[in-house]
């Protein structure tokens, strides 16, 4: 009893130590706290949490008391201020780049500086106020119910839907998605209607169950307990892709790739391609009605829409010659067909739109800039680096400035 007692002791001791060792080392993985059961939402990251996240980018990220990558917002809005919420995935949560550093952030400070161009008369001077609703990994119909749920109590003027081409349309249907987690929008006789079934799910009801609300507490207050699961993960990694770097996509970055690969991480180049089966054919009409319904609703609630279009880094490669050749190594013509069928979307829903594949990729083979990947991941794949959010954020701001000089002129 006393040798357990000892070991005990020593056990608890070796903990507190390894603990505070840990914390003195700034020690933290963002990806540790990120994922804990919401019934509406499927998951959101902790609340009121800060931790690094260094897989890919670097960054310390920190949430509201919502659970989102955000400072706290009255809910009243202040006067004279432009409140602009931002919704999507893990290109508007953008835990790859300081906080300032992302695209709406970046939008903002374009916003409240005038928006103003060589040549043209100065724009009013908005306070622009941005609330952040995206968590990576959330599909258009997660960003949807994010919008409705906790984006509208705050009465924003303005609502900016991110798609990501990647994996986005595939997230709309289950049987081409793995996430057991994701509530999903679906048409039934021609309507959409909400499919929950997430809730039964065996990784959900852990979640949500008085064990697994326990072990997401550890997670947010042990550096240990974080440390473990960042092994994990890397683990999963090297067992998923031999390394981040050893994936090929088809086109020449400088870095050591497999050549019988062809795929961009995080995307399906299904995506690519006219629809060739019933799944596929799902996942565009879910897509097409949740941008049908983010529209509608915006406008039933006074609130200004606008869809921008995130694309892949191979369609936004510095060489189009590059791209091109991608895009005949996966057996298409070109990767147009999914900006082209959601700019038509949009036109359909009267949503306005921002083309981002079509700027991007002018901007990196103008300034021979790779928008997409880091040192530490995959250069030139993955997500926006610091220049392509600033690309991407100047552009969410000039769609903006019409708007922005219509209200100073009322």
């Amino acid at each position: 009893m006393r040798a357990l007692l000892l070991f005990s002791a020593a056990l608890l001791v070796a903990l507190l130590l390894g603990e505070g060792m840990l914390r003195l080392l700034g020690q933290s993985y963002y990806w540790a706290v990120s994922k804990e059961a919401d019934p509406r939402l499927g998951w959101r990251p902790a609340s009121r949490v800060s931790a690094w996240q260094r897989l890919e980018g670097k960054a310390f990220v920190e949430t509201n008391a919502l659970g989102f990558r955000d400072i706290e917002h009255a809910v009243g809005k202040p006067p004279e201020s432009l409140r602009i919420a931002v919704l999507g995935d893990s290109f508007t949560e953008a835990v790859q780049v300081p906080f300032e550093q992302t695209w709406w952030q970046t939008m903002a400070r374009r916003i409240e500086a005038g928006c103003s161009e060589r040549g043209a008369e100065p724009a009013p001077r908005p306070r622009p106020e941005v609330l952040n609703f995206a968590v990576s990994g959330y599909s258009p119909a997660q960003s949807l119910r994010a919008f409705r749920d906790k984006a509208l109590r705050f009465s924003p003027d303005i609502a900016v839907l991110v798609l990501f081409i990647g994996n986005d349309i595939a997230e709309g249907s289950p049987q081409l998605d793995d996430e057991p987690m994701r509530p999903y929008l679906r048409l039934q006789d021609g309507k959409p209607v909400w499919d929950d079934g997430f809730l039964d799910s065996q990784a959900y009801r852990f979640k949500a169950s008085p064990a697994g609300r326990a072990l997401d507490r550890l997670k947010r207050h042990s550096r240990i307990a974080q440390t473990v699961v960042q092994a994990h993960h890397r683990i999963q990694i090297r067992r998923g892709s031999g390394s981040r770097n050893g994936i090929d996509t088809g086109i020449d970055t400088g870095i050591n790739r497999r050549p019988d690969v062809l795929s961009e991480p995080g995307v399906d180049n299904g995506i690519y391609r006219v629809p060739a089966d019933d799944a596929w054919s799902a996942a565009w009409a879910a897509t097409e009605a949740v941008l049908s319904a983010f529209a509608e609703d915006a406008r039933d609630s006074g609130v200004e829409p606008l869809l921008m279009i995130a694309g892949t880094g191979a369609q936004v490669h510095p060489s189009a010659a590059a791209s091109a050749a991608f895009a005949r190594r996966i057996g298409v013509p070109d990767l147009a067909y999914p900006v082209q069928r959601l700019l038509r979307a949009a036109d359909a829903a009267d949503l306005p739109a921002v083309n981002l594949p079509a700027i991007m990729a002018t901007e990196a083979e103008r300034t021979r800039t790779l928008l997409h990947g880091f040192d530490n991941a995959m250069p030139g794949f993955g997500h926006w680096n610091t220049a392509g959010h600033r690309v991407a954020g100047y552009a969410a701001a000039a769609a903006l400035c019409a708007r922005v000089r219509s209200r100073g002129s009322r």
